[in-house]
């Protein structure tokens, strides 16, 4: 490979590293200053980058809250849910799965190595965990819905992933490191659905079921997150097989609508 290509795929990895972390922040402005710690690139780079991004109209600046996504963001975005259309397909499951339990459920999407909350719905029950929540981007293997997605790869993908994630799980996820996913992944292969048990947020629980697509690849997960006195044996016993029920529900219909295309 050219050394024209490589600087070529480093700036592409780097400007992404950028909308990422504009992407965090679900909808705030953020600083140039929060942009360069959380990527850890110079602040002459990110100031470069920036300009290039907001010239293509895919990043917009406030003098007064920051930097944000820009409209050419949200018409990629829109374009690529036509294309997809899983925010609708999954809207109803996770609609129904908050009602009926109460608390609040989710629908993520994996991307590589990671996944990202596209849905979140909540319950009638009055307190929430937060740790979840639109935009979220997490490394697989995090969280219920990522154990989950983990879980249900081959023992080959497992491996590239655990390390692909592990400078960043080592940095920023003290509780999820490949030692601590071992049994997680064990745990889920043996009952269908992975348990997060505050490996996150002490005292934040999860339940999530993977979801896979008309080849049978992880295309993501429906999830479930509940303070912990809510998330006991008992309960973890009817949330997870509801779970995997309406998991098989939602991914018959992405068979059908990617079939129909």
């Amino acid at each position: 490979m050219s050394s024209g290509h490589i600087q070529g795929a480093q700036s592409t990895y780097r400007t992404m590293q950028v909308l990422r972390a504009i992407a965090g922040q679900l909808g705030k402005g953020v600083s140039l200053a929060y942009i360069t710690q959380q990527t850890t690139l110079s602040k002459p780079t990110v100031h470069r980058l920036l300009q290039a991004l907001m010239a293509e109209g895919m990043v917009e600046r406030s003098d007064e809250e920051g930097y944000f996504l820009g409209p050419e963001c949200y018409a990629l975005g829109v374009i690529a849910n036509q294309r997809y259309g899983l925010s609708q397909i999954a809207s109803t499951p996770v609609a129904r799965i908050a009602a009926d339990t109460g608390d609040s459920a989710f629908f993520s999407l994996r991307s590589e190595w990671h996944s990202i909350c596209l849905i979140r719905e909540d319950g009638s029950y009055p307190i929430k965990t937060h740790v979840l929540q639109p935009g979220t981007r997490l490394p697989l293997g995090v969280g219920g819905g990522g154990i989950a997605m983990l879980a249900a790869m081959d023992d080959d993908e497992i491996e590239q992933c655990l390390e692909a994630n592990a400078e960043e799980c080592a940095a920023r996820f003290p509780n999820d490191q490949r030692e601590d996913h071992r049994p997680r992944i064990a745990e889920c292969r043996a009952l269908g659905y992975g348990i997060n048990r505050g490996s996150v947020v002490s005292g934040s629980w999860g339940i999530g079921a993977a979801v896979r697509d008309c080849h049978g690849r992880v295309l993501g997960s429906l999830s479930v997150a509940a303070i912990e006195s809510r998330m006991q044996p008992d309960r973890q016993r009817e949330l997870g097989p509801r779970l995997v029920k309406e998991a098989q529900a939602l991914e018959a219909k992405i068979r059908k609508a990617q079939m129909t295309r």
